[in-house]
């Protein structure tokens, strides 16, 4: 238990070393290589966060069946969702100065959708939890 609480605490001090750094130092393009590390600090963290919630999802369906089921429908659920937003992303030409093909176009717009999608439910999921539980308490 340690261990996760001393990595918390080098993740989050590498964040904010990064932070100010990357408010700091004088950057006046996209390429510069500041911009560059702070995209793949990101990239590092949203894989940590990928790998450990799959690790805690896999430990509690273990635990029954109806876990494994409920596992199971959220992959399906999780797929179909990329696959209607990928279905949805226009895609189309952009005219910029970096190499920016009709294919980047569909990925990125792709990615924008799942992330309003995911936006709207985690609203709809604060709502109902509020709801749900006001009638609980009554």
């Amino acid at each position: 238990m340690k261990l996760a609480k001393y990595l918390k605490w080098i993740l989050l001090g590498l964040s904010a070393i990064l932070l100010v750094v990357f408010f700091l130092l004088p950057h006046s393009t996209a390429s510069d290589p500041i911009i560059d590390t702070y995209i793949i600090w990101a990239y590092v963290l949203v894989g940590i966060s990928l790998l450990l919630v799959l690790a805690f999802l896999l430990r509690d369906v273990s635990k029954s069946k109806k876990s494994l089921v409920t596992f199971l429908l959220l992959i399906v659920g999780a797929c179909a969702l990329v696959a209607a937003c990928w279905l949805l992303a226009p895609g189309g030409e952009v005219a910029t100065n970096a190499e920016y093909t009709p294919k980047v176009s569909k990925f990125s717009d792709a990615a924008l959708y799942v992330t309003y999608a995911m936006v709207a439910a985690s609203i709809v999921a604060i709502i109902w939890s509020a709801i749900s539980n006001a009638i609980k308490n009554r």
